[in-house]
């Protein structure tokens, strides 16, 4: 961690999840810095997806907390955020345009 670099950007701390029986996401920590590139890398079924839907308040961690910009996810924040998923939900037969206008 850089001393000049301030306050992070994305505080995760702790964080668990279960989905019945199955711990999804056990005791993750991490900070990204402003300036600072970071990736979440690993297999299928190891919790990358489920900890990113955590950051972004999509699912409620079952223990801890998660932060961007300094708070937990406010409706300003959704505003200032975009998140793409693995299953982008496009209609095949819809050009980019048209489901662009429908989002408004």
């Amino acid at each position: 961690m850089n001393a000049d670099l301030k306050s992070p950007t994305i505080t995760v701390q702790s964080v668990q999840k279960r989905f019945g029986a199955t711990l999804a996401v056990a005791d993750v920590s991490l900070d990204v810095y402003p300036g600072e590139i970071f990736g979440v890398l690993g297999p299928n079924g190891t919790g990358k997806t489920t900890t990113i839907r955590m950051m972004l308040d999509i699912f409620k961690p079952d223990s801890s907390r998660c932060a961007l910009f300094g708070s937990p996810m406010t409706e300003a924040t959704r505003r200032r955020i975009g998140y793409m998923p693995e299953e982008r939900g496009l209609y095949k037969d819809l050009k980019l345009a048209a489901c662009l206008r429908t989002q408004k």
